[in-house]
């Protein structure tokens, strides 16, 4: 039941955060996060068919291959306000996205939905692999939208 109520709270929550932003920031930032999004997404299936975890708990069930609380809910939102904080700095923005990466990667998140609440269990990646793509998604991430910020400013 805790997992339950922890998993909608990961899904909900965070969309609320952005009521502090400015509808402009939202639309600038959001092509980034909903392609972050598809990334993670793409990767949850990729690892569901090299084995990588099992999921165990979900509030999704038809999207159970994925941790689609996380991407759809947290995921999402942090991306947009990580942007929002370091975008044009690409040094503060990388070691902000190591720093939130290693907590959700190896401790204190990943401890608590595995340890704790046995949302997932990992089988055939460690941690520090999983630290290792999210680090390379958060660099691709970037670039994508350093490129799309050049082409809205040439139109």
């Amino acid at each position: 039941m805790l997992s339950k109520v922890v998993l909608w709270t990961i899904l909900i929550a965070p969309w609320f955060t952005l009521f502090f932003l400015k509808k402009e920031d939202i639309k600038r930032f959001m092509p980034v996060a909903i392609l972050a999004a598809f990334l993670m997404v793409l990767y949850n299936l990729i690892a569901y068919n090299q084995k990588h975890w099992i999921i165990k708990e979900t509030i999704l069930p038809w999207l159970k291959p994925s941790f689609a609380s996380g991407i759809l809910g947290a995921f999402l939102v942090v991306t947009i306000w990580i942007f929002y904080f370091t975008y044009g700095k690409f040094w503060v923005y990388l070691v902000t996205n190591i720093v939130l990466d290693f907590m959700f990667a190896i401790f204190p998140v990943h401890f608590i939905l595995q340890e704790k609440l046995r949302i997932y269990q990992l089988i055939n990646i460690t941690p520090w692999g999983r630290l290792c793509i999210f680090i390379t998604l958060s660099i691709v991430i970037y670039g994508y939208h350093f490129w799309l910020d050049e082409v809205f400013k040439s139109n």
